[in-house]
C-alpha cells in the first residue's frame, strides 16, 4: 500500500497530538481554573440602586415633614409622634445604608457626597430629637424654633440630592 505525503503528514500530526494530550492532559486537568474577570457593572442594577436610594430619601423627607406638622398641631399626639420618630429612624438607616452601598460600587458616589448626606442626616436627626423634646415639654417657643431648624435641615438634605443622584454639584433649591 502506498501512502502519499499528505496522509503521512496527517498521521504524524495525529500521533504527535495524541502524545501531547497523553503527556500534558493530566497536568492540564489538575490546573486551577482561571480567575474570573471582573464583570462589567450591570446598568439595570445600578439604576435600581439609584432608584432605591432616591425612594429612601423621599420616605425620610416625608416622615420628617410629618413629624414637624404633627409637632405644630394644637394638641400633638405623642403616640403618633413616637411612631413617626421610629419610622424616621428606620428610614434614615435605610438611606444611609443604600448611600454607603452605592459608594462602594464601581462608579458609585464620591466620598464627599456620602459625607454630606451623613452630616445632613445627623443634623436633621439631632434637631428632630430636640423638637420632640420641646413638644413633650410643651415649650411652644422651642417648638417653633425647632421647626425652623428642621426646615433648614430638610433644605440642606435636598441640596445634597444632585450629588446623591449623579455625583454632580448641588443645585440651588427654588425659593431659598
Amino acid at each position: 500500500m502506498r501512502v502519499n505525503k499528505l496522509v503521512s503528514t496527517a498521521i504524524a500530526v495525529v500521533a504527535c497530538g495524541s502524545l501531547v494530550v497523553g503527556v500534558a492532559g493530566p497536568a492540564l486537568a489538575t490546573a486551577p481554573d482561571p480567575a474570573p474577570t471582573a464583570a462589567a457593572p450591570d446598568p439595570k442594577a445600578a439604576t435600581a440602586q439609584q432608584l432605591e436610594t432616591v425612594a429612601n430619601l423621599g420616605e425620610l423627607l416625608s416622615l420628617a415633614a410629618r413629624i414637624a406638622t404633627e409637632a405644630q398641631a394644637k394638641t400633638p399626639n405623642k403616640a403618633v409622634l413616637e411612631d413617626l420618630r421610629q419610622r424616621y429612624q428606620a428610614a434614615a438607616d435605610k438611606l444611609l445604608k443604600s448611600v454607603k452601598s452605592r459608594a462602594g460600587a464601581p462608579g458609585g458616589l464620591p466620598a464627599d457626597a456620602v459625607k454630606d448626606i451623613r452630616d445632613a442626616l445627623a443634623k436633621l436627626t439631632k434637631d428632630l430629637t430636640e423638637l420632640l423634646a420641646a413638644v413633650v415639654a410643651l415649650d411652644v417657643p422651642k417648638v417653633t424654633e425647632g421647626i425652623a431648624k428642621v426646615v433648614k435641615d430638610l433644605q440642606a438634605l435636598l441640596e445634597a440630592v444632585p450629588k446623591l443622584a449623579t455625583g454632580a454639584l448641588p443645585l440651588p433649591v427654588p425659593g431659598v
